[in-house]
């Protein structure tokens, strides 16, 4: 399952994630901050499932899994 980027809605693979991005790079992408350099140089996405994404990610924590699970039933990811 895929983790949303709350602000591009990039999806990433949570076992990537948890396991090969910084925890520098994991705060970002979990507070909304972006996923990569090119995602906050561009303009955040105005499409409605942004706030569903950073919605999940706050609800779940640190729980990415979970995270990817909750976007995903509630048909956020690609």
């Amino acid at each position: 399952m895929d983790i949303i980027c709350p602000r591009c809605l990039e999806p990433w693979d949570s076992s990537y994630v948890q396991h090969e991005m910084t925890p520098e790079e994991r705060q970002d992408l979990q507070t909304g901050k972006g996923c990569s350099c090119a995602c906050r140089a561009n303009p955040p996405s105005s499409s409605e499932k942004t706030a569903g994404a950073s919605a999940a990610l706050q609800l779940r924590g640190e729980d990415l899994d979970g995270a990817a699970a909750l976007t995903d039933n509630f048909g956020l990811s690609h």
